[in-house]
């Protein structure tokens, strides 16, 4: 699934780190990573889990498409808001939370 996602005000919970401001968007084309940052998802791993009430005061925006969403070179270049550091500050810092199975027990060699 391609996305595209704008937060017009207060802050958005997924993206707690740097860079999603108001007045901000995304695109993340199919078969692109995107999801929470690092920052985000250690809060809600460390989180007590219980009913929690998300989004007060912020409003934001999202299209989704099952195609690839063209971007024209302005837009990639010209406009000099890409953020390039993107990946690296969003995900770089995640650490694995999965460990594949013992593979002498005769378990699958996938995890």
């Amino acid at each position: 699934m391609s996305e595209f996602m704008g937060l017009i005000s207060g802050d958005y919970d997924a993206k707690t780190g740097k860079g999603f401001r108001p007045a901000g968007a995304s695109l993340h084309n199919i078969m692109s990573a995107h999801g929470p940052d690092e920052t985000a998802h250690r809060a809600a791993t460390k989180a007590e889990l219980k009913p929690v009430k998300v989004g007060e005061g912020s409003m934001a925006f999202m299209f989704e498409s099952c195609l690839m969403l063209g971007v024209t070179e302005w837009g990639l270049k010209a406009c000099q808001k890409v953020q390039e550091e993107y990946n690296k500050e969003s995900w770089e810092p995640l650490i694995p939370q999965f460990q594949r199975p013992n593979q002498a027990s005769g378990q699958s060699k996938t995890a």
